[in-house]
This record gives C-alpha cells, sequence and structure tokens, in this order.
C-alpha cells in the first residue's frame, strides 16, 4: 500500500472515520480466513477480502523492529483476513530515529506504534485519527475495557479531549524489589534490614567484615546497574523524577524539594565510606553479573523476574548465594513502600491519517482485546506454545525450555509485543522462578507499591516549555548530584545556590506546564 503525506490529508482525517472499506489488496495467500474453520475463527473476520497495512513498529523497550512472519501474527492474519506488513528495518536499532525520520518525511504508515507523547504532539497537526467513535461504533471489546478501566481511558486522553492511540495494558503493577545477600547475613549474624539506620549498619558490616570470606576488603555493599542513586533516595522519602506531592496535590521533582538535601547529603556520606559502589554511574548495565559473579555484590534493587534468577545461574561459581529479597525497608518518615510500578498507558498502536480502512483497522485491534486475541498475544499459537489446561492456558515444556530471556522468546515469537494488547501477569509468571514469585508476592500482598506517575495530556504550549527547558536543567541536576556524591562539593554549603540556579534555569515554569495537564488529567 502506497503511503500518502499525512498533511495533505489532516483535513480531510475526520472524515476517515465514517469511510467503508474499499477494495482489498491482491494477495491471494492472505485470504487463508476463508479457509474451512470453526465458527470462532470466522468470527474474528474483519473483512471478506484480504486487507494489507503498513505497520511502523521500530522495537521499543527491548524489542526489536516487527517481523512479517511472526507466528502470532501470522495467525492473527488467518483469523481476521488482516496482515500486518512491517516497514522498519529489522537491522534498525534505533527506534527513536525511526520514528522521527518517518514524521519528517511525511509518509506514514497506515498503523504505527509510538509513546504516547509521540501521539499527542503529531496529532495536533493531523498526523492521525482519533478513535473515540470508532471504538464506539465497531470496538467492543475495547470499548468494555475502556469503561472498566477509566485510569487508563483518563491516562490516554489526549489535552484536545480526544483518543489517539491504544495502549499496552499490564494487569499487574509489580516490578521492583530490594535484593540482598541473605547468606551474608547468615555469615555475620545479621537481621534483615527494615530500618535507614539498619540498611546502613548492614552495608557497613558488608564493608568491613568479609562476609565473602576471602580475606579482603573487596565487598561491594551497594550496587545499581542503572547508574542511578534514586534506590538510596528512597530510603529518605525521595520518590523519582515527576510525583504527586501527597500533602498539596501538586507535581514535584525528586531533585528540586527540600528533601533532596537530606537525601544526597546521606548519599555522598555512603558514598564516602565505600558503601556504595565507586564505580556506580560508569559501571552499567552488567553489575549484577560481574559483583555477583565474583562474588563481591552485596546489596541492590532491581527487577524480580530477572535479579532472581542468579542464584541458580552462580549455584556453582558462587557456592552457597543466597541473593534474595527483602521487604522494602522504612524510610525516614517509618514509611515502608515502592516506588517502582509498571505503568500502563504510555506505549500503543494508533490508526494514521492515511489509512484508508479505519473502520477494519479498529476491529483488527479489537480482536486483541478479544479472549482468543488476549490468549494469542500473551500465550501465542495453541498447540505450538501452550496447551489448554482445564481450560487455563499453559506453555509448553519445549517452549519454556530455553536458555533465552522470556523477553527473547516473546519477542521473536510477536508475542506481547508493544501495541494494544492486555498483557496477563499469569504469561509471565510461568517464566519465573519460586523465588521471584514469592517476592513479587510479598510487595503486592502488602501493598508496598504507590501509583505509578500518570501519563499526562501536554498542550503544544506546556509541551514547549517543557522541551525548551528541563533538558538543560535536568543536566545540571545530574552534574551537581555527581559532585555531591563525589566529594568535589559540600552539600550544606551549595544546595541553596543549587536550588535558585534551578528555578532561575526555568524548573518552576516546568513544574507549572506538568501541574496544568495534571489537572487536566483529572478531569478527563
Amino acid at each position: 500500500m502506497k503511503m500518502k503525506k499525512f498533511m495533505a490529508c489532516a483535513a480531510a482525517g475526520a472524515l476517515l472515520v465514517s469511510m467503508l472499506a474499499g477494495c482489498g489488496g491482491d494477495n491471494a495467500d492472505t485470504n487463508t480466513a476463508t479457509q474451512a474453520g470453526s465458527e470462532e475463527d470466522l468470527a474474528y473476520k474483519v473483512s471478506d477480502d484480504p486487507i494489507e497495512l503498513t505497520f511502523f513498529y521500530a522495537g521499543l523497550n527491548g524489542t526489536t523492529p516487527f517481523e512479517d512472519d511472526y507466528p502470532v501474527f501470522t495467525e492473527a492474519a488467518r483469523l481476521t483476513n488482516v496482515t500486518l506488513t512491517g516497514t522498519v528495518p529489522t537491522t534498525n536499532t534505533d527506534p527513536y530515529q525511526a520514528f522521527n525520520t518517518m514524521m519528517a518525511s511525511g509518509e506514514l504508515d497506515d498503523v504505527v506504534t509510538a509513546n504516547k507523547s509521540d501521539f499527542d504532539q503529531y496529532a495536533g497537526q493531523g498526523a492521525f485519527i482519533p478513535l473515540e467513535e470508532l471504538i464506539e461504533e465497531y470496538a467492543p471489546n475495547i470499548k468494555a475495557f475502556l469503561d472498566e478501566n477509566p485510569d487508563v481511558k483518563k491516562g490516554i486522553t489526549s489535552f484536545d479531549g480526544h483518543i489517539y492511540f491504544l495502549p499496552r495494558y499490564e494487569n499487574s503493577g509489580t516490578a521492583k524489589g530490594w535484593y540482598i545477600r541473605k547468606d551474608w547475613l547468615e555469615a555475620l549474624n545479621l537481621e534483615e534490614p527494615q530500618t535507614v539506620d539498619e540498611v546502613y549498619n548492614v552495608l557497613k558490616a558488608f564493608k568491613e567484615q568479609d562476609p565473602n570470606g576471602n580475606g579482603q576488603q573487596d565487598e561491594v555493599p551497594f550496587f545499581n546497574r542503572e547508574g542511578t542513586m534514586s534506590d538510596i533516595y528512597n530510603l529518605f522519602g525521595i520518590r523519582q523524577n515527576f510525583s504527586i506531592n501527597e500533602e498539596t496535590g501538586k507535581v514535584q521533582y525528586s531533585k528540586y524539594v527540600p528533601e533532596y538535601k537530606t537525601a544526597v547529603e546521606n548519599a555522598a556520606k555512603w558514598y564516602a565510606e565505600g558503601l556504595i559502589d565507586q564505580e556506580i554511574f560508569t559501571r552499567g548495565a552488567n553489575s549484577r553479573e560481574e559483583l555477583l559473579g565474583n562474588n563481591t555484590g552485596g546489596m541492590t534493587h532491581d527487577w524480580f523476574t530477572s535479579t532472581s534468577s542468579y542464584n541458580e545461574k552462580l549455584q556453582e561459581s558462587v557456592p552457597g548465594i543466597n541473593f534474595d529479597v527483602i521487604a522494602p525497608p522504612a524510610d525516614i518518615n517509618g514509611d515502608v513502600w515502592e516506588d517502582t510500578n509498571r505503568t500502563q498507558e504510555y506505549v500503543g498502536w494508533g490508526l494514521s491519517a492515511t489509512n484508508e480502512y479505519p473502520e477494519e483497522t479498529i476491529k483488527y485491534f479489537d480482536f486483541w482485546y478479544t479472549e482468543s486475541g488476549k490468549r494469542l498475544y500473551n500465550y501465542g499459537v495453541e498447540g505450538v506454545h501452550y496447551n489448554l489446561i482445564d481450560g487455563q492456558p499453559e506453555y509448553t515444556s519445549d517452549f519454556l525450555a530455553t536458555d533465552k530471556s522470556m523477553t527473547a522468546v516473546w519477542n521473536e515469537n510477536g508475542m506481547a509485543l508493544f501495541i494494544g494488547g492486555y498483557k496477563e501477569f499469569n504469561a509471565e509468571r510461568q517464566f519465573m522462578s519460586e523465588e521471584a514469585l514469592v517476592g513479587m508476592d510479598l510487595y503486592t500482598n502488602n501493598n508496598y507499591i504507590k501509583d505509578a506517575f500518570p501519563s499526562l495530556p501536554f498542550s503544544e504550549e506546556e509541551r514547549k516549555v517543557i522541551s525548551d527547558t528541563l533538558p538543560a536543567v535536568q543536566s545540571y541536576m545530574d552534574e551537581q548530584e555527581q559532585k555531591w556524591i563525589m566529594g568535589t562539593e559540600d552539600v550544606n554549603s551549595t544546595f541553596d545556590q543549587y536550588m535558585e540556579t534551578c528555578k532561575n534555569l526555568g524548573m518552576d515554569d516546568v513544574l507549572a506546564a506538568y501541574d496544568s495537564a495534571y489537572q487536566r488529567y483529572l478531569s478527563n
């Protein structure tokens, strides 16, 4: 299908909502839905003639560009008579550059996967079609999903009141937890730390009392593969990045609140005493492999699914290792909480203004919210990737028998991609170790997890204020933070000037833009 310039079609975008389907493509091989099949199979067919839609999916959050022969999407084409054809080369490694290149060209694919902020930005230029009327008339499963999840509907609604994309939704908020070497605690006759002071004392003992027993003071008490201090700041009551002040109801930023002084002052002290990885800003993503693998890493805060796998991975090279989950230590205010929450509505797919089949496309989107569509999205093809056992999908033993990561296995089959779909946590649970499940249940059952900061509907003016101002402020904040942590500048004597500089750089204007969008979000 030839792509058209979206700018030339912007004025006609609203009319496309009511267009009827034209003739289909000429690829007879895709017309498999007309072959003999069950009534259930035939129920999902959205067109008698096969339809081919161009699809922009450049690979987000660890996935790779779309491949046309994914088993999941081949089965979806059989059921719906709609085939997606990827346009991004599979060799592409920069999804954001690919998206910006497409938008700059003005030639959009029929279906586009992107971040909410991208949809918000370009919808005002006529690039994407509003979906509410299409959903109301042709997508009963999507409509029911949004009615049952009003917070998601609020989160995907743009500043102009329209919905331009459908999100990848996850039905679990659990993501990360605190991990510690429990075998080291046992060796030093220590209890699991439950307060900030106890965390400090445990890390100090890890540093000074040789828990790995090699006669050297080579332990790295706390490490973090993401290269930030945000986990340490949590212990001092500071949430990551933007959050809502629970007392004022206003938007605030982690490194622009008075409490940040206490947090960074203590982090600098801990770093100076060697309790925090001296290479925390530079060691990189392989910190777990390196520091657990050489038996020197003591404590971290990370994803349950992957972090719980190290005891099994390292049982031969690090005998007796017990790197396990603990409850979040209470912060300095006595509150026990977990900051990381899986976001629900930041990434998904929408229809470009040049899509000639809006009715059929929204019906295709709706398929992924049916029970069969959700099973296909999460578990793959029945009889190939999973079987129904007592009515419940269970991955086959052959599918689970892999040395690859869960994300890699899903991606190579087209499962759980970042499209508008319902990601069931049960599918992930089947890949997880018993240790990871126990940890996740600990955090979920005790309601430790804070609500995620919502995806906000910024106006064009608000977005401009943020894009023009925030990068420079954050750059200054990060630079000053490292000076404090490394000890090249004193927190007490420079903090007031730091706050004044942030203000002069425009941080108050950024917060005003965020707060205006937050009030709009609340009213959606």
